[in-house]
C-alpha cells in the first residue's frame, strides 16, 4: 500500500507540517467529541437534537448539569447544534422587557465564535436572524434583520438570560420558549430543498477521549479524523496555502488516510510532530498570561475569522482556548478571571484558611458580575450545606461600606449572623474563584483595572 505522505518531504518536514496541523485540528477534535456525546450519545443531561433547541432549565449546581467546566450559575442557556447544509435556518430572539441580560452566541466547527448579539449591543428588542452556511447565496428574506455567514455547516448555539433572583426563573421558561429555530422554506412558505447526503458520525476513538466529551487523537490517525471533520467545514480562500502545505501529509477534505501504510520513519516524524503541537498547547495553557493580584484572565484568545492573520500563533490561541474553555464568549462580552491562589501566591484551600475580597467598588460593568467557587482539579462545583456557590451584583444583603466598597469572606464555615449576606461558602480542599464581568468596561480590556486579592484571614465563625 502506498504511503500517503509526499515522498520528497524530509523526517523533519513532515514532523514541522504535523505540528502545524495538529494544533489547527485540535479545536476541531474537541467540538466533535461534545457534537457525538451530545446527539448520538447516551441520555445525558446535555442531550442535544440535532435542529432543536435544549433548554436548561434550572441553573447550574452540583447535582444538576455539574459535568461542565465552570458551569455558569448567573444564566439558564439553550442550547442547540444547526446542520445547514440542507438550508439556512432562521432563528427567532423574543422581546425581553427592560434590562434583563440576554445574548446569542454561535460558533462554528472550528469552535471560531462568529456572531454573539444581545443586551450589550443591539438592545431587547425582538430580532430575527438567518443563520447560512458557507456556500449559500441569496438576498437577505424579508423580516430578517440579519444575514450571518458561518465558515461551516454544522455549527454550536447558545442563548443565555439571567437570572435576577428567586423565583426568576418560571419567567425565563417562558422567554426560552418564544426562542425559534425554523428552516428558511418553512420560514418562506417554500417547498424545503432535497436532503443532502448522508454523513456518517463514527464515534470518536475510545483511545482519545478524556471524560465529559473531551476528546483528542494524539497519534497519526488524527489525519483520518481531521479529513473526515473538514467536510463540514469550508476551507477558507485565506487557508489554501496552508491546506497546500497540509496536503503533503494527506490532509484533505474526506480524503481517505491509512495510517499503516506509513512507513516507520514517517509514522515517527509525525508522532514527534503531534507531541511539538501538544507541547506548545500546554506550555501557552500554563502560561496564559500575567497574574494581577493573582488573578488570571487572557483577553487574546478568543475571536472570529478577523483574528486569523495565518499565523501560528493565532491557531494556537484558538487550541488553547478550545482546551481552556471551549465555547466562552468573546472578551468584548464577558471576561473570566480566574484565582487559584492568594495574595501571597499560596494555592487556596478552604481547610487552610479563610479569605477576603475587599472591593474599593462594584466591578466596572455594563451588564453583571459574579464570583463563584469550584474545584481546583475539576473545575466543577463542589456539594456545600448552604447551597450557595456565588455572590454577586444581585445579592442586595451583601454590606456596602459608606464609600460604596464591600468585603467578600471565602470560608467553608458560616460566619456571623452580620456577615451571612457577604459569604461565599468554599470547599475544604484546595478550590479556585471564577469572576464574570458581563459587559466589562474598556479598564477592564486595557487590564488598567485591578480586581481585589484573596487576602489570608482567620475564620469568622
Amino acid at each position: 500500500m502506498t504511503s500517503p505522505i509526499d515522498p520528497a518531504l524530509s523526517p523533519d518536514e513532515i514532523a514541522a507540517i504535523a505540528e502545524e496541523a495538529y494544533v489547527y485540528a485540535f479545536p476541531m477534535m474537541i467540538a466533535y467529541g461534545f457534537f457525538h456525546r451530545q446527539t448520538m450519545g447516551p441520555d445525558t443531561p446535555e442531550k442535544q437534537a440535532i435542529g432543536r433547541f435544549t433548554h436548561f432549565r434550572t441553573l447550574g449546581s452540583p447535582t444538576f448539569n455539574n459535568v461542565i467546566p465552570w458551569i455558569n450559575t448567573d444564566t439558564l442557556y439553550s442550547a442547540a447544534w444547526l446542520d445547514l447544509r440542507r438550508e439556512p435556518v432562521v432563528l427567532k430572539v423574543p422581546q425581553f422587557e427592560g434590562h434583563r441580560f440576554q445574548n446569542v452566541q454561535a460558533a462554528d466547527w472550528y469552535t471560531m465564535n462568529f456572531f454573539t448579539r444581545g443586551t450589550l449591543d443591539v438592545g431587547n428588542a425582538a430580532r430575527t436572524y438567518l443563520l447560512t452556511g458557507p456556500d449559500w447565496r441569496g438576498p437577505s428574506p424579508p423580516g430578517v434583520d440579519e444575514v450571518v455567514t458561518a465558515d461551516s455547516w454544522i455549527i454550536k448555539l447558545f442563548t443565555r438570560i439571567i437570572v435576577e433572583g428567586p423565583g426568576d426563573e418560571a419567567a425565563i421558561h417562558a422567554l426560552q420558549d418564544r426562542y425559534a429555530l425554523i428552516p428558511l422554506s418553512q420560514f418562506l412558505g417554500l417547498t424545503q430543498p432535497p436532503a443532502p447526503p448522508a454523513v456518517e458520525f463514527p464515534a470518536p476513538p475510545a483511545s482519545g477521549l478524556r471524560g465529559r466529551g473531551f476528546f483528542e487523537q494524539p497519534s497519526p490517525e488524527f489525519i483520518a479524523t481531521f479529513n473526515h471533520l473538514m467536510t463540514q467545514a469550508a476551507v477558507h480562500p485565506d487557508e489554501a496555502a496552508l491546506f497546500e502545505r497540509f496536503a503533503g501529509l494527506g490532509v484533505a477534505p474526506g480524503a481517505d488516510f491509512d495510517a499503516s501504510a506509513l512507513t516507520t520513519e514517517q509514522a515517527a516524524a509525525i508522532q514527534a510532530g503531534i507531541d511539538a503541537g501538544r507541547a506548545r498547547i500546554e506550555h501557552r495553557l500554563a502560561n496564559l498570561d500575567t497574574p494581577v493580584n493573582g488573578w488570571v484572565y487572557p483577553l487574546d484568545l478568543r475571536g472570529g475569522r478577523d483574528r486569523l492573520t495565518g499565523s501560528s500563533d493565532a491557531y494556537l490561541a484558538r487550541a488553547v482556548a478550545a482546551r481552556y474553555a471551549i465555547w466562552g464568549p468573546g472578551a468584548s462580552e464577558v471576561v473570566y478571571m480566574v484565582a487559584e491562589v492568594d495574595a501571597a501566591g499560596a494555592p487556596l484551600d478552604g481547610a487552610a484558611a479563610a479569605y477576603e475580597m475587599t472591593f474599593d467598588a462594584a466591578p466596572p460593568v455594563d451588564g453583571f458580575w459574579s464570583y463563584t467557587v469550584y474545584d481546583a482539579a475539576t473545575r466543577l462545583l463542589v456539594p456545600h450545606p448552604s447551597g450557595r456557590y456565588k455572590r454577586g451584583d444581585r445579592d442586595a444583603d451583601i454590606r456596602r461600606n459608606a464609600d460604596g466598597g464591600f468585603t467578600l469572606l471565602l470560608q467553608n464555615a458560616p460566619p456571623p449572623a452580620d456577615r451571612l449576606g457577604d459569604w461565599l461558602p468554599v470547599p475544604t480542599g484546595p478550590f479556585q474563584v471564577v469572576g464574570r464581568l458581563y459587559g466589562p468596561h474598556a479598564t477592564v480590556l486595557d487590564k488598567s483595572y485591578s480586581p481585589p486579592p484573596l487576602v489570608v484571614r482567620p475564620l469568622r465563625t
